[in-house]
């Protein structure tokens, strides 16, 4: 039995369509619409599919890294965001217009969005969000109905000006206006976004009109000078963390390949092209754009194939909400069970270090450093590490109480500044140093490279 694909998918699929792909893909977009983690049990009752499939096709997506395995549940894994990363970088407008909006939402401290036609809805693609007490929910790749949203308007009645005057939900309002790419099309639509107890309809159109206009402006300068929206420059190249030939379902793997070969550098991709860059027979190719293509993740213009919005539902609009001690938890896990020993995530506060993840295995005598718990950066490594600047490596020190050691190792964001520190803190007495270094490295190089994939369009919090 088919899983039902998608609510928009109505046709039954074609002849050449890859089953498996199709299942594969049917449970990422469950595991995205139950907003990252799912039991086993409840993916298969869902699906419709045999718990044995679900098994292999949970087996598979985290051979990837797209998935991680818990027991009995499934969560999507920092490394699937390749997938929406690829959408993204081909589109461009993120990259050329995500700063000035993130300025917009500055200039007017409220929250601001960009968004594209997604079929009959849209779908987000930047999101610059306020932080109070009521505050917006909206992720990159979530979707909203085009005619219950303002910048669905915009797209379906070809409006100027757009209002949502609490038709997404109560207390809700926002304007929204078209950004115009050089040959007149309407490449996306910029949004801002209020409550109710800030602003009514007219005062917010009043407040935000005139800075709204001049972004739109700029950002229509920006296409402007561009001799496309998209295609000018190589991003870097999403890649998937596993060998594509070993999973245990090969088709799907192989398929998911297909979606990861897009980028900034190649948005309009024909057969022969994303053969080359996937390294798989045009054949097998051909079969998963039909798949893609029907699922709606991949449109055809002639003889090349473009990634449409709908790929960010693959995943997208949970993992573009975490945190840097999500992404560390599992890597904190299983350093902590190979070493025996505490181990956590710390960042720079002042002059101290606070501790943002930990985890400790269960032992007579162990290290009790809470999560939140604020530390004299000098009396520890991770201190020395975020704070002392001199610790390009790893830092050990004899602290931060009599009795106890810790050794640090620093995490780098995508530019490779010093974000956070990962540190094994234990009695004086037990381990080696030089061996906990060198976990302590591995570990925070898998950090580091899912804190990359995550961050490459969307702000990931360090806290």
């Amino acid at each position: 039995m088919l899983p039902v694909p998608s609510p928009s998918v109505t046709q039954p699929p074609p002849a050449e369509a890859v089953t498996p792909l199709i299942r594969g893909l049917d449970v990422l977009r469950r595991l995205t619409d139950a907003d990252g983690t799912l039991a086993l049990a409840e993916l298969a009752r869902a699906s419709g599919l045999a718990r044995s499939t679900v098994d292999r096709i949970c087996a598979t997506l985290a051979h990837l890294g797209y998935v991680r395995l818990d027991g009995r549940d499934a969560s999507l894994a920092p490394p699937l965001m390749a997938v929406a990363n690829a959408y993204l970088d081909a589109l461009r407008v993120p990259e050329l217009l995500g700063p000035l909006a993130d300025r917009l939402a500055d200039e007017l401290d409220e929250s601001v969005s960009l968004a594209v036609p997604d079929g009959p809805d849209i779908r987000f693609v930047h999101q610059v969000l306020r932080r109070r007490a009521l505050s917006i929910s909206f992720r990159v790749g979530d979707a909203l109905p085009g005619g219950g949203s303002a910048p669905g308007l915009v797209f379906r009645d070809g409006v100027p000006l757009a209002v949502d005057d609490q038709l997404v939900e109560r207390g809700l309002i926002a304007v929204a206006v078209p950004v115009r790419g050089p040959g007149g099309d309407v490449v996306c639509a910029v949004s801002v976004v209020s409550h109710t107890s800030r602003h009514g309809v007219s005062s917010l159109r009043g407040a935000v009109l005139g800075a709204l206009g001049s972004c739109v402006a700029e950002m229509e300068a920006v296409l402007a000078r561009q001799p496309q929206v998209t295609g000018l420059r190589p991003g870097p190249r999403s890649s998937i963390t596993g060998e594509a030939g070993s999973a245990p379902i090969v088709s799907l793997a192989r398929g998911l390949s297909v979606l990861t070969a897009f980028d900034g550098a190649g948005p309009a991709l024909s057969l022969t092209e994303i053969a080359s860059r996937t390294g798989l027979a045009r054949a097998t190719v051909r079969r998963a754009l039909i798949t893609c293509a029907y699922l709606g993740h991949v449109d055809q213009d002639e003889r090349v194939y473009r990634l449409t919005p709908r790929v960010l539902a693959l995943g997208c609009a949970p993992l573009s909400r975490t945190t840097l001690p999500r992404i560390a938890a599992p890597h904190l896990a299983a350093l902590s069970e190979r070493l025996g020993e505490s181990v956590g995530l710390s960042v720079a506060d002042g002059d101290r270090v606070r501790c943002t993840a930990r985890v400790a295995p269960r032992r007579v005598m162990s290290v009790d450093i809470g999560v939140g718990s604020r530390l004299p950066a000098d009396v520890t490594a991770a201190g020395r590490v975020l704070l002392g600047g001199e610790c390009a490596g790893a830092a050990v020190v004899d602290g931060p109480e009599d009795g106890l050691r810790s050794v640090a190792v620093p995490v780098r964001d995508r530019d490779g500044r010093i974000v956070s520190a990962l540190d094994v803190t234990a009695h004086q007495g037990r381990g080696d140093t030089d061996a906990w270094t060198d976990a302590l490295r591995t570990a925070a190089a898998s950090v580091a490279a899912d804190l990359h994939v995550t961050s490459r369009f969307v702000p990931v919090p360090v806290l």
